[in-house]
């Protein structure tokens, strides 16, 4: 059993903790005791789209562990070249470079082409590592594939891909907005 000890993020529905034996690693485990069914869709979602999102993506070891607070996701903890744990995209927003924005870029036409559909491009889920003096663009947050928090009863981008790459670019837009960045895409 790991011994969590060092709480390290906090999303919504995770907490996330350093690895107590392996630095390049952290824990996330539910919020909510016993709630492990995000965990299990994420560990899920990460079979999903290892292959065509690898670059953009972190590692996740391929079971669930047992902690000090149920059961727990492990996955890469992402660090900077000088050790400190990784900034959010956010950090990057006043000095976006040309690199960070090709990478964007390329991340958002790999969910358009092969219709993978996340729909929440929160700025904390993007994180930025510098590795070998360059900036790396990593999403962390795959809980949210094919899953849209619509208020719409039907979900009818469950049965039509158009109406989800429709509803995922809506989403892209709005994220580019808040990055102040180009939307670089037709609509």
């Amino acid at each position: 059993m790991l011994i969590l000890n060092k709480l390290i993020a906090e999303g919504a529905y995770r907490l996330c903790y350093e690895h107590p034996d392996h630095k390049e690693w952290c824990v996330r485990v539910p919020k909510k005791s016993g709630d492990y069914k995000v965990l299990k869709l994420e560990l899920t979602n990460y079979h999903k789209v290892k292959k065509v999102l690898s670059k953009y993506i972190t590692a996740y070891q391929e079971d669930l562990v047992e902690t000090n607070y149920g059961l727990g996701l492990v996955s890469e903890l992402l660090r900077d070249d000088n050790g400190k744990i990784s900034e959010p995209i956010y950090e990057y927003m006043k000095n976006m470079d040309e690199d960070l924005s090709v990478q964007l870029k390329d991340f958002f036409s790999i969910l358009i082409y092969t219709q993978t559909f996340f729909f929440d491009f929160n700025l904390k889920n993007f994180i930025v590592r510098i590795k070998d003096g360059k900036k790396e663009l990593k999403f962390i947050d795959l809980k949210s594939l094919n899953m849209n928090r619509s208020w719409s009863f039907l979900q009818l981008e469950h049965v039509i891909p158009a109406l989800a790459l429709w509803k995922m670019k809506r989403r892209m837009k709005r994220f580019y907005e808040e990055i102040k960045q180009p939307y670089p895409f037709e609509n």
